[in-house]
Order: C-alpha cells, then structure tokens, then sequence
C-alpha cells in the first residue's frame, strides 16, 4: 500500500467532506466534476511524493483552505498538486520530518537566488536560510506550521527568493548597511509578483512621485537638515556642532523627518494613486532599507527645497 493511503477509514462522503464544509451551496452545482478533479489532483500528487503518508480528506481540505472562495473548478486549475500535496505532508507528524527535508531539496536553492540581488557573502546567505527557514517551518501557538499559509497558486519558488530578499535586507539593516542598488532590489521584487504581494511595476514611478511630493511637505528646516545629512553627507555630529546642540537632538529630528516621508508616501500612494495599503507594506522594508540613495535621488533633483 502506498504511503500516502494509510488512514483512508473514510467512505466517499467522509472523504470530500472537509473540502465542502461552510462552502456555499450555490458551488457544489459541478460536484461530481470538482470530485473527479480532485481524485486526479490526488493521484498525479502520489505519483510525484509516493512516500509521504498524507490522508485524503486531509489533502482535500487543505486544497479547499487554499483556493478561497474561488469557484471550486477555478481554483483547483491555478494550484500545483503535487506541490501542495507535499506543503501539507510537511505538518504531518508522520512524515514531516521526511517532508521538511524534501521541501528544503526542492526549494531551498531559490534562497541564494534571492541572496544573490544583494551581493550577500556566504556567511550571509547562511543566515539568511537561517532566517527563511525560521519563517517557514515555526509553530503558532496551535501548532499549525507557517508553511501552511504562505502561498497558493503553485508560486513558492517565487516566494521564497522574495522572502531571502526580505530576509537580506533586514539583516543589512541590523549592521548599519544600505544596498548597493536599491532600483535592482525593487525591479527583482517587482518580477517575482507574488499574487499581489510583491511590488507592481506600475506603482515604482508612482512611489517616486509620492516620495517627492511626501519630501515637500516636509518643514523647510526638516527638509535643509535632512539634505545637508543625506545629499551633502554632513555627519550627525557635525551637525549638532551647526546647529548648536546635541547629537542625540539631530538623530531624534532626522528620524522624525524620516518616519514624516514614509507616512505621507503611504499617504499619497493610497489617496492621489489608489495602491492598496498592503502592497505599500510589502515592499516598505526595500524603501527602508536605502532610504538614504532614494531620498538622495529626490533632494538631488531638487536643490531649491
């Protein structure tokens, strides 16, 4: 018997049942198709993971989970089989671990594809597996792994080469470092476009904009401090020595000028463009991570602010 069989206790009705429970019933009018659908689905996905024990019921259910409210046949055709399949196998208590090593095999190797956008060394592309992995595979207090609710349309690949990005970004971050090319980090983020969490390509001039017009509105005082530090690389202490006070004061009004241009980009992009608030948050880290070249770039352009 094939592992993936065992427990199958369940008669056709018990089978499907997690797959069709609190779907409106306005849906189940193709059943018997959606049935065979996900019969096939099944098969092809034992074929590529024939060791991993993972229940019927249980893989239709998590496929149900995944597709949403999507008409059944709809979003059946959009997710990968065997994919999901061994995403599922990966919680199992009986061949997680088996699982977990596989998935690692399998995907891993897009970690240092998107390591690569940022030139990392290798001592930080381990950590930043490190950090992926972390990610991934942690338990939330019901023990249900992270994995599990990370993606849905057969796009993992892309999500973890966004994910390492992330991950690289925020470790250059925690050492004081900026990127070496912020607009290669956007564009690389910006093709990966996973189901609307990665940056659209049309909102990258729109930030621009935004980002400008959040800059002007700045105080003229905010605005010459934050260009004498960013354009004309004006230290923080020399600053203070300028302005005659304490270091602790200019690094205070710098983060407040920095934290002003983020909440009025968030601002503009929703209001003047209509970006939704969470693409703006899905690529914020990418903006926070350079803030120093973007804003560079703008005060650059416009000298009179």
């Amino acid at each position: 018997m094939l592992a993936g069989v065992s427990g199958e206790a369940q008669g056709p009705a018990g089978r499907y049942a997690g797959f069709w429970a609190g779907r409106d019933p306005s849906t189940q009018a193709d059943r018997e198709r959606v049935e065979a659908t996900l019969e096939r689905m099944l098969a092809q996905a034992r074929v590529a993971q024939p060791d991993l024990s993972l229940a019927s019921g249980d893989y239709f259910a998590y496929l149900a989970e995944r597709i949403g409210d999507a008409a059944p046949l709809d979003g059946l055709e959009r997710i990968d089989a065997a994919e999901l399949y061994l995403v599922r196998a990966c919680a199992e208590p009986s061949s997680g671990e088996r699982a977990l090593r596989r998935f690692e095999d399998a995907y891993f190797r897009e970690v240092q594809v998107g390591a690569s956008r940022l030139r990392c060394t290798a001592e930080e592309v381990d950590e930043i597996t490190q950090r992926v992995r972390l990610a991934l595979f942690a338990r939330d207090s019901s023990g249900r792994l992270a994995l599990l609710d990370k993606t849905a349309r057969g796009d993992l690949r892309a999500l973890i080469r966004l994910m390492a990005l992330r991950a690289g970004i925020s470790l250059r971050r925690s050492q004081g470092r900026e990127l070496e090319d912020v607009d290669a980090a956007l564009e690389f983020a910006a093709s990966e476009d996973i189901d609307g969490l990665a940056i659209k390509a049309e909102y990258r001039a729109k930030f621009r904009v935004s980002l400008a017009a959040a800059i002007e509105r700045l105080e003229p005082k905010q605005r010459a401090l934050l260009r004498l530090h960013e354009v004309d690389g004006v230290s923080v202490a020399n600053l203070a020595r300028m302005v005659q006070v304490d270091r602790s004061t200019i690094t205070r009004k710098l983060a407040a000028a920095r934290a002003t241009i983020l909440a009025e980009t968030r601002r503009e992009l929703g209001e003047r463009f209509g970006v939704p608030r969470h693409h703006f948050e899905s690529f914020i880290d990418v903006i926070r991570s350079n803030f120093g070249a973007s804003i560079h770039r703008v005060l650059g352009e416009n000298s009179d602010g």
